[in-house]
């Protein structure tokens, strides 16, 4: 793989989802198609698409206002870089970017996107669950996340590579909208997992969302 700064990525098109970084693991962009119909529910909670029902939708507004708000100064010093949050300049919507800038860097560049480009939500991706799958990608859901659906999910495979590693990560805060979380990394013996860096960065910016909703 290929390492480029990180361009967080928000829009999974029908044909090839055009992704954050050139063939990099980060989250594909939402957006470019129709919003899948997100209003019917069925029996078991799941919308039209098969992604779950948000039924308590989280109020982002003042997080898109200020995406490089999403993390604090001292969560991203307790992942073991250093790095100042930069808007990012992609169309589809709000986000921030975070790359280390240690004296002995760990590449870590860390990204979180809101995808208003597209009404979807976690549908948007869920359409799109089989084509990732066998198109050398991955669509995996996850438990969620302070009560908030998420999913694994990316173009290119790149979890297991030995030099960089890259994980992205989607949580629908409503049944039309979704933030992503992307990781891309350099493997050391203490951090070769960038799914569970990926997870740890959800979890600690969905504490801020629903501190500041």
């Amino acid at each position: 793989m290929r390492h480029h700064t990180l361009k967080i990525g928000f829009a999974a098109t029908a044909a090839a989802l055009a992704v954050v970084t050139a063939a990099c693991s980060t989250p594909p962009s939402v957006g470019g198609t129709p919003a899948p119909q997100t209003s019917a529910v069925s029996a078991d909670g799941k919308l039209p698409s098969g992604a779950p029902h948000v039924a308590n939708p989280l109020d982002t507004s003042h997080a898109q206002a200020a995406p490089c708000g999403v993390l604090t100064p001292a969560q991203i010093s307790s992942l073991g870089i250093v790095a100042t949050g930069k808007l990012s300049t992609d169309p589809t919507g709000p986000g921030c970017n975070w790359s280390d800038t240690s004296t002995i860097p760990s590449l870590m560049t860390i990204g979180v996107g809101f995808i208003t480009g597209s009404k979807g939500g976690l549908s948007s991706l869920y359409v799109q669950a089989e084509s990732l799958k066998k198109n050398g990608g991955y669509f995996e859901p996850i438990d969620p996340f302070q009560g908030y659906p998420a999913v694994l999910y990316s173009q290119y495979d790149t979890r297991k590579e030995t030099s960089n590693a890259g994980c992205g990560l989607a949580v629908g805060v409503s049944d039309t909208l979704q933030f992503t979380v992307g990781i891309e990394m350099s493997v050391t013996p203490q951090q070769s997992d960038p799914c569970a860096i990926a997870k740890k960065v959800t979890d600690m910016v969905m504490t801020n969302l629903k501190a500041g909703s």
